[in-house]
């Protein structure tokens, strides 16, 4: 099965947080979601700083991983719920 991998990019620090994977991209965007919304959470905190990014693919048949282009999915303070 092929995996999307996803990494959480802290303005702040510079670094983006260790690789997730997930084969659903509204997945991963509803938890990144949660994260922001949640204040007890670091992305919560401060959602301003993080953004989540689609880093390339996974392939656990192969082992292989593949990288065409990093994209950006959505900044945190834009998944605040009022």
């Amino acid at each position: 099965m092929k995996f999307n991998i996803y990494a959480v990019f802290d303005s702040k620090s510079e670094a983006h947080t260790t690789p997730f994977f997930d084969h659903a991209q509204g997945r991963a965007l509803r938890t990144f979601k949660d994260c922001c919304n949640d204040s007890e959470h670091q992305f919560g905190k401060h959602p301003e700083d993080y953004t989540l990014f689609n880093l390339g693919e996974y392939d656990d048949a192969t082992g292989t991983i593949t990288q065409d282009k990093i994209t950006s999915i959505a900044q945190g303070h834009t998944l605040l719920e009022q």
